[in-house]
């Protein structure tokens, strides 16, 4: 369980905009995990459920701070995506920053959808069942975001 310690925790970094408050949603979903495995040691727990109960909590978190901040969805947030890499740093930092407010307008559950499918590898139907709902839902709640994330930066470009 402790190997997707490092996953869940750049996954909710990029949900929730803030490390720290990542780290401390990582350590309550696994104390959720460990609280659970010592009612029913039989019980046996799996990505999807870490990934879901995650995203649980990144989405209860936004909804406290009314806010929704995600970073950059390249796979390994210490190192630019392999596109921006010809890219000045204020190039790769305005992009960036560019990106973020974008992704700022997003419903947490479209975020969520779209983290899932395009930065942690989960195909729809997985994470349909990480999400609770169906892999059609899932598909639509990523076309929505993906639609307003263009609209946004199109305006942003056009101003």
């Amino acid at each position: 369980m402790l190997e997707y310690q490092t996953k869940l925790a750049r996954y909710l970094r990029r949900m929730v905009g803030d490390a720290e408050s990542a780290l401390d949603l990582t350590q309550e979903v696994f104390l959720s995990a460990y609280r659970m495995l010592s009612a029913d040691p039989s019980r046996e727990l799996n990505a999807g459920w870490l990934y879901r109960a995650a995203t649980n909590a990144g989405i209860s978190f936004l909804r406290r701070k009314r806010i929704l901040r995600i970073l950059p969805l390249d796979r390994d947030i210490d190192r630019p995506a392999a596109s921006l890499r010809t890219w000045s740093v204020d190039e790769r930092s305005a992009a960036s920053v560019d990106l973020q407010a974008a992704l700022a307008r997003l419903a947490p559950e479209q975020s969520a959808a779209l983290l899932l499918t395009s930065y942690a590898g989960y195909s729809s139907a997985e994470a349909a069942q990480i999400l609770g709902a169906t892999p059609e839902a899932v598909r639509q709640r990523v076309c929505r975001a993906m639609r307003v994330l263009r609209g946004v930066m199109k305006e942003d470009t056009e101003i």
